[in-house]
């Protein structure tokens, strides 16, 4: 038997590219030790339609990766390095950087135009306030706009008219091999890079001497010292991405050389040094123009954005002090509480489902085995994407879909969770049930001769199956199921017997139902209750209990928008 080593990474299609490079490197260097990726969710990846600067950067797309390595789920994690917050939890360290790749932004426009052709008539895209505040700078009247999501989907809302500019890091889209994308490669002089952007980073558990050893074999000395430079020089500006700071550094003849800036938001105040030293000492003179740019009034630039981002915060609490429970399963990627403690309210969890991957059958394993076969996939949830991609990944290796088949989902969150792994739907069904999409479907497409593969859940009836059967080949694979919880939280649920909060939130009749197996039913007609949509309300008034709110939305934006409409009231 091979000695087995578990690689973690987040799942999008750029994570997973640097994934696989950090295993081929040391497959190369360890033929005779079995290296196997394990695709983990991370909280920057389950929120994607909310600004970065908005949910904070500590950790965002790191910490629960973190979270699978201390709990020996994994071995080593893969990151980009300028992701890793400057301070790594207790326990934690850098293991290794890889060679690192362009360090420079790229511009993607209409007609291939570059920065200097730009106007005040374009709108701009970029998730980065460093890139806002040097594009401001360039030309204050810039249109720049908010845009999350991976490179496949940035790129898609470009072509429907989101946006006609792009800013973003070159080395992700080369790395896709999407360089044709990529109308000019940005001079770091025009805009200074994030701090170690284009560097692949390895974070491994403190005292694991086997992992740090053979990762040494794949360390990249040159990478290392740069990017450990610039990340001590953000760290001393204690910058991330609620502040625009950036850094970039070269080695030549044995000379560092840094260059580095911090900004107000608007490009208004704008400071820059740059600094050479010998190499050994890269990580002092990096901290000293830090503490120079502070010192020269970094510090007011600071303290500025701080105030703002408070004052900004205070006014968007619509939900300050209110109590509310939700029900949904915490491991589900489910961002509903995010939303809430956004507005200032104070969620507890009680969590009524369990989502799990389902166990495969031998025909089902078959079926995934041999997707080339198949004209259509159908997702009906995010949970049906995520666990179908998680199924592929530990049958085969990847997450590769064959060029040939089409993809078909309900609802624009489940497109979201599809586009993470790299894939953009070609046919959505914006209402939310099986009815409509079949409806909407057959509408459209009118399949005839088709061979479909439906990705559900345990729970899900046949309408799917029974309604494309009629004219198509259909299969069925059961990727997750959802199980009821053995036990609930005594201690919230004392909350709701003392009437101590203020929403009992229910996303699903499972939650609901599964609430009232350990609820006294001589008090359900008492709750306090939101609903995420009509079918979840059937099922609470088929109990004799009236919801206090119904989504319009079917979704967690349209629930949380409901709420806070509903307290405002």
């Amino acid at each position: 038997m091979k000695q087995t080593v578990r690689i973690g990474t987040r799942g999008s299609k750029l994570a997973l590219y640097q994934a696989y490079r950090v295993k081929e490197e040391l497959e190369n260097h360890f033929p005779s030790i079995l290296f196997e990726i394990e695709i983990i969710k991370t909280k920057g990846d389950k929120i994607l339609d909310v600004p970065l600067s908005k949910i904070g950067d500590k950790g965002l797309f790191t910490k629960d990766l973190e979270i699978a390595m201390f709990n020996n789920e994994i071995d080593m994690a893969v990151h980009s390095l300028k992701d890793l917050p400057t301070t790594f939890p207790e326990g934690a360290k850098l293991g290794a950087v890889l060679k690192r790749g362009d360090v420079r932004d790229a511009l993607i426009s209409s007609n291939n135009r570059k920065i200097k052709d730009l106007t005040s008539d374009d709108i701009i895209a970029t998730s980065s306030l460093r890139r806002k505040a040097q594009l401001l700078r360039i030309n204050k009247d810039f249109k720049i706009v908010e845009i999350r999501g991976n490179v496949n989907t940035r790129i898609r809302k470009m072509q429907e008219g989101y946006c006609n500019v792009m800013v973003m890091a070159a080395a992700g889209l080369q790395r896709l091999e999407m360089d044709e994308f990529i109308s000019e490669l940005i001079d770091p002089e025009v805009m200074i890079p994030a701090c170690s952007q284009g560097a692949i980073a390895i974070e491994i558990r403190e005292n694991d001497s086997f992992i740090e050893g053979i990762l040494s074999k794949i360390n990249d000395i040159e990478t290392l010292i740069t990017t450990n430079a610039e990340r001590a020089f953000l760290k001393t500006l204690e910058g991330g991405c609620q502040i625009p700071v950036g850094s970039y550094s070269t080695i030549i003849d044995n000379q560092f050389h840094i260059c580095g800036f911090i900004s107000s938001i608007d490009g208004k105040q704008y400071l820059r040094e740059t600094a050479s030293a010998p190499v050994e000492q890269a990580v002092e003179l990096s901290i000293q123009m830090a503490r120079k740019l502070y010192l020269n009034g970094g510090k007011e630039i600071l303290e500025n954005i701080r105030k703002y981002n408070l004052i900004e915060a205070q006014g968007n609490l619509a939900l300050q002090g209110k109590v509310i429970i939700s029900t949904r399963a915490v491991e589900s990627g489910y961002t509903l509480p995010d939303l809430l403690k956004a507005k200032g309210a104070n969620v507890f969890s009680l969590p009524m489902i369990e989502i799990l991957p389902s166990i495969l059958t031998s025909a089902e394993n078959e079926l995934l085995k041999n997707l080339d076969y198949f004209d259509w996939i159908f997702f009906t949830s995010k949970n049906g994407v995520a666990n179908f991609f998680k199924h592929l990944s530990d049958i085969k290796g990847s997450t590769a879909l064959p060029k040939s088949v089409k993809l078909a989902v309900i609802g624009g969150k489940t497109a979201l969770e599809l586009e993470y792994y790299g894939y953009s739907p070609d046919f959505i069904s914006h209402d939310n049930t099986s009815v409509d999409l079949l409806d909407n479907f057959d509408n459209v497409i009118n399949p005839k001769q088709q061979k479909i593969l439906l990705s559900l859940g345990n729970l899900a009836d046949d309408t799917l199956s029974l309604g494309l059967s009629e004219k198509n080949n259909v299969k069925r694979i059961n990727v997750y199921q959802t199980l009821k919880p053995d036990t609930a939280d005594a201690s919230i649920l004392e909350i709701i017997y003392q009437n101590h909060y203020d929403l009992l939130v229910f996303t699903s009749p499972s939650t609901f139902q599964n609430f009232c197996s350990f609820y006294d039913a001589d008090k359900i007609n008492l709750l306090k209750t939101a609903s995420i949509g009509t079918t979840t309300t059937k099922a609470i008034t088929n109990a004799g209990l009236e919801p206090l709110i119904t989504a319009v939305k079917s979704s967690t934006e349209g629930l949380s928008e409901a709420i806070e409409t509903f307290f405002k009231k």
